[in-house]
């Protein structure tokens, strides 16, 4: 079953606001999409965010690739990516990803199962994590800690926040009022905004005697060190992993934290993501997946250790995800069902990326290299 077309758009859609997630501004929320079409029929589709990273550019130098090869043979294709660039493999990570999601969409079809089921199928839902406090920067405490409590009264189980980071006085205040209205149901994400063991334990501490259910990056990706030693120095579980890829990285991470925050748009596609939760598992960690929920719920309803799945409430602004998906999954008390059509939960509203891309680009066979 030959690739025979592959499509790439970029679609980076304005925000109603700056949004400020620990030292990083945000003023459009960037998506690239994928496509991946065969000879049968049958196409595989795939949505991540670059992250500053070149990610259209990349992908448009694999779609020449992958182009004429058969979509059935996804580790040979997938090898050969890789080890076409061995040296630039860190940069490219997000491209394979999604490349990857693709093919599993396209066996998924052909298998006539929705990705649950095609990996083996647990459970038919999970528990959803929303997130509340975008924005705080622009809000009330009050008005967050409003936000949480709707989001109670809904049948929401666990619920994040969205530290700011930069004011210990500040975050302890807002951590205080979201966890007496969910006490022990509410996670902190500090967005890697401390770069010194120091400088996180003057916020930690003070949050640590709250019953936060896990405090998500202190750090960087990179200082997984730091993380593992403030980690030592707190009774608050720790989070993190999203933008961590590679066996060996990950195995390192999971060792000192207690939930790993896998994400398959970035840890290499489905077949990174199924590889990283065994390495969680196995360490006695469990995995919460980040955002992407149309997808990671698949993996949440497949594997024992995943505990459920994050979302971003559409009516927060910050994550305009089902502008550009069909069929988006819906939260009903605090629970979420993967979608059964066959596939990985991923459906692009090809309509909408036409009206929102800023670029877009069709490989054909005449394109390949």
């Amino acid at each position: 079953m030959k690739i025979t077309r592959v499509q790439i758009a970029d679609c980076p859609i304005p925000l109603p606001r700056v949004l400020r997630l620990g030292p990083i501004e945000i003023r459009t929320r960037d998506y690239v999409v994928l496509r991946v079409e065969t000879e049968s029929g049958v196409a595989g589709e795939a949505i991540g965010y670059p992250r500053g990273t070149p990610l259209f550019e990349t992908l448009s130098s694999m779609a020449r690739k992958i182009v004429g090869k058969d979509a059935e043979m996804r580790r040979r294709v997938m090898f050969d990516l890789e080890q076409s660039n061995v040296p630039a493999r860190a940069a490219l990570t997000r491209g394979l990803s999604l490349i990857d999601i693709a093919l599993w969409d396209i066996a998924s079809k052909q298998a006539k199962q929705p990705l649950f089921q095609y990996l083996g199928g647990l459970r038919d839902s999970a528990e959803v994590m929303q997130v509340a406090g975008y924005y705080i920067d622009q809000r009330s405490i009050p008005d967050v800690a409003d936000e949480i409590a709707r989001m109670r009264d809904t049948g929401c189980r666990r619920v994040k926040i969205m530290l700011k980071g930069d004011s210990p006085d500040f975050d302890l205040r807002y951590a205080s009022a979201a966890t007496v209205k969910m006490p022990g149901q509410v996670a902190a994400d500090a967005h890697w905004s401390w770069t010194s063991l120091n400088e996180a334990k003057r916020t930690c501490r003070s949050l640590d005697g709250l019953g936060l259910n896990f405090l998500e990056d202190p750090f960087a990706a990179s200082d997984w060190r730091f993380t593992h030693e403030l980690r030592q120095d707190l009774a608050t579980p720790i989070a993190a992993g999203e933008d961590v890829f590679g066996r060996h990285a990950i195995s390192d991470l999971v060792s000192g934290i207690d939930i790993y925050r896998a994400d398959a748009t970035t840890v290499g596609g489905i077949t990174g993501a199924v590889e990283a939760i065994h390495l969680a598992g196995a360490a006695g960690r469990t995995v919460l997946p980040h955002v992407f929920w149309p997808l990671h719920i698949h993996l949440a309803c497949a594997f024992p250790a995943v505990e459920g799945v994050e979302v971003i409430p559409p009516e927060s602004g910050a994550d305009p995800l089902d502008r550009l998906l069909r069929n988006v999954p819906v939260v009903e008390n605090g629970e979420m069902r993967p979608s059964e059509e066959p596939g990985v939960g991923i459906s692009i509203q090809w309509d909408a990326v036409e009206q929102l891309a800023s670029r877009h680009l069709a490989v054909t066979a005449d394109d390949a290299a």
